[in-house]
């Protein structure tokens, strides 16, 4: 499988775009600056605004599989004009900025706990996502350098990655660097990290409709707002995580990630039984034994309790369908 390389083309056509503009733009103003002789940068465009961390971390969820599937990592030369001469640019597998990146992680944890503990801060922190270097058996590269042919300004390192002994508890990054620009200046966006996710047959996004029962609260509880959607993503071969809402969207506090593990019926694939619970309350279980993912129809019927005394009562009535991949 190929995965679509749309964002990054995207991404690097934006980046001369933008040069381009500005050049032509500016030289209407009387402080023209001629961008045309700009030194070109080598960079990886993924690192330039793609991913949720300012494109530093991209995410790329692949079906569990034994097949291998290919991920591109799109190197660029960002200049006003494509180079005239083959370029050979080489990359790294930077395990050590993984590491300064999951401590820099931790020290501000500790610093922003401390803050809270000692009342000069109000927010509670929240612990951070620590990920782990990527085992070379699940990936395979035929080269870390690549060339930028004549008169292109980019070329797709290609790499191999097989998903089926993931270890589903980890977050597996592979950590790429630019280390030679092949005698071109590298770019300030020289590393990325590609955090790798395999995903079982339930991952994805949901639409959810239903309700929910807020005692006392009939703003939060009640029917839930219409068109929302949430991704529900894998946490082992035959279980999913997904974040509860309220009826009105916002998000339901105190219970998050809601855990949904599938006992396959063969007998019946409409009717597979589901177990729910929370990983921070241990009060929430299933309401009754009619909570189930109908295989057919790709939905989940969730019904949970939690609370489960007054005046504090709350319960949800989810039916989750399948919409598309996250």
């Amino acid at each position: 499988m190929k995965m679509k390389k749309i964002l990054y083309i995207k991404t690097a056509f934006l980046s001369l775009a933008s040069m381009a503009v500005l050049s032509s733009c500016l030289k209407d103003d009387a402080h023209f600056v001629n961008f045309a002789g700009s030194k070109p940068l080598v960079e990886l465009p993924a690192a330039t605004g793609v991913g949720p961390a300012g494109g530093f971390i991209t995410p790329i969820a692949l079906p569990i599989s034994s097949t291998a599937a290919e991920v591109d990592l799109l190197v660029n030369v960002a200049a006003p004009n494509p180079l005239s001469k083959a370029l050979t640019v080489k990359l790294a597998i930077d395990a050590a900025a993984l590491t300064s990146y999951n401590n820099a992680q931790e020290a501000q944890y500790k610093s922003d706990s401390l803050a809270y503990v000692n009342g000069t801060s109000s927010t509670k922190p929240t612990a951070p996502t620590y990920y782990t270097l990527m085992p070379s058996a699940f990936y395979t590269i035929s080269s870390l350098s690549v060339t930028i042919p004549a008169n292109k300004n980019s070329v797709n390192l290609p790499i191999m990655i097989t998903t089926s002994g993931f270890d589903l508890s980890k977050n597996y990054i592979i950590p790429f660097t630019i280390i030679d620009g092949g005698g071109q200046q590298i770019s300030n966006y020289k590393t990325v990290f590609y955090f790798i996710q395999g995903k079982n047959q339930y991952d994805g996004v949901y639409s959810l409709k239903g309700n929910i029962v807020r005692q006392g609260d009939n703003v939060l509880g009640g029917p839930f707002t219409s068109g929302l959607n949430i991704p529900m993503s894998t946490t082992g071969a035959n279980s999913v995580q997904f974040t509860q809402l309220w009826a009105t969207g916002s998000v339901t506090g105190g219970i998050n990630p809601i855990n949904v593990s599938v006992t396959t019926n063969s007998a019946d694939v409409t009717n597979n039984p589901v177990t729910i619970t929370s990983g921070i309350n241990a009060t929430l279980t299933n309401l009754g034994t009619n909570s189930h993912y109908d295989a057919k129809k790709g939905v989940f019927y969730l019904h949970f309790v939690w609370n489960g005394t007054d005046p504090n009562f709350r319960s949800a009535n989810d039916t989750l369908t399948y919409t598309g991949p996250r």
